[in-house]
């Protein structure tokens, strides 16, 4: 495979994987449509450098390391499914105890953290590297290089998308906030954490 070829390929998978909902497509838009466009695109800044992790598991060849390892993958599995549970449970509240207008905003460094331990926390990423990545770089001796590469290419494609995420949400939400209809919004969100939490608790390795 040359590798014109092997970067539109995994730009198609990688566009794929994206766009499909998961921990990271609500919490971006959580954030935004709930404190605006400034704290959604922080979200999106917290989840790619959330990708610098796996970037290093790939680089170095500890990414086999945690996907063969059962314990260290239950470990990561189980704390990446409290964390969901906890955002969840967080917006659930949200939902029906709405936030008084004059409280205090959100601090703007929460959704970078938020976004990067959930990133870093969901093994399901690493699974989907695991799984695809040898397709693509082969056995080489630069395969390590390539696949940081390859995953760099994911978390572009990754920003670009959940940042126009982020915008549209940011906007629905001076809509929505204005009405009852944005209690029923959080509540949908965090009930879709709390779902995740329990999938992922529940997965087989």
């Amino acid at each position: 495979m040359n590798l014109e070829t092997t970067i539109l390929g995994w730009s198609a998978l990688a566009l794929i994987a994206v766009i499909s909902p998961g921990p990271d497509v609500l919490l971006v838009a959580g954030h935004a449509a709930r404190n605006g466009r400034r704290a959604g695109l922080l979200a999106v800044a917290g989840i790619c450098t959330g990708g610098l992790w796996y970037m290093l598991l790939c680089g170095f060849g500890f990414l086999t390391i945690l996907t063969t390892s059962p314990t260290l993958f239950a470990t990561v599995k189980i704390g990446g499914a409290l964390y969901l549970a906890y955002l969840g449970l967080a917006m659930l509240r949200g939902a029906i105890k709405p936030r008084p207008v004059d409280a205090r905003p959100v601090t703007l460094s929460i959704p970078f953290r938020q976004g990067l331990i959930t990133n870093a926390l969901n093994p399901k990423i690493a699974l989907f590297y695991l799984a695809a990545l040898p397709q693509f770089v082969g056995n080489g001796p630069n395969a390590p290089l390539v696949g940081v590469a390859l995953i760099a290419i994911h978390y572009v494609i990754g920003a670009i998308w959940l940042s126009l995420l982020a915008l549209g949400a940011s906007r629905a939400s001076d809509v929505a906030q204005k009405s009852a209809v944005w209690r029923w919004v959080e509540g949908a969100l965090g009930a879709a954490f709390v779902g995740l939490a329990g999938k992922l608790a529940l997965e087989r390795n």
